[in-house]
């Protein structure tokens, strides 16, 4: 939950209802029902709402993927060149498995189920148009890395395990300049 910018953390939880202030501005924002999960229970939370087990490690990488790009392979059509064409997909910070969180893996699924992206596909991080997303339609526990351009539902698979995706992960300033400018090639 954000306020002024900022991440408002550690409310004060009262019967059940949290309430967070504002440092900066004193407002206060209250959700009933509120439950503080560890990772484990965060963990367990996501397999007993989705079905599927989450790679092991992505809870180690959600805080350090941003600033990250990852190779893509070659766009098969005009609509995933517009969007993939330079061969690279920039990273944000992945989605929390906090339920709580303001940018939680729950709300990404429900945006992206908005903007048509398929049950199967459980998207990390993304702006709508495009996504990064685990692919669990063929397994429930092993997921593929896949990006998904939603205007004609193309997906291009990354990587075959989260594994393999955090290796391919590269700093943005070996592909990018400062001004977003494409300075290497795969």
């Amino acid at each position: 939950m954000k306020c002024c910018r900022e991440e408002l953390r550690n409310p004060d939880i009262i019967d059940g209802t949290a309430y967070f202030v504002c440092a900066k501005c004193g407002n206060v924002q209250e959700i009933q029902n509120y439950r503080v999960y560890t990772t484990d229970e965060a963990v367990r939370y996501f397999a007993e709402q989705t079905g599927y087990q989450l790679p092991h490690g992505y809870v180690n990488y959600i805080e350090s993927t941003q600033g990250k790009v990852i190779a893509l392979p070659e766009c098969e059509n005009e609509i995933s060149a517009f969007y993939f064409g330079e061969g690279f997909y920039v990273m944000a910070k992945l989605a929390s498995i906090d339920p709580n969180h303001q940018n939680s893996i729950y709300n990404a699924i429900s945006i992206a189920r908005d903007w048509g992206v398929l049950p199967g596909l459980v998207p990390l991080e993304g702006d709508g148009h495009t996504w990064l997303a685990l692919d669990y339609r063929h397994s429930n526990d092993e997921p593929k890395v896949v990006v998904i351009e939603t205007d004609e539902g193309n997906i291009l698979t990354v990587a075959n395990s989260f594994n393999e995706f955090i290796l391919k992960l590269r700093p943005y300033a070996d592909v990018y300049d400062f001004d977003g400018n494409l300075i290497c090639r795969h």
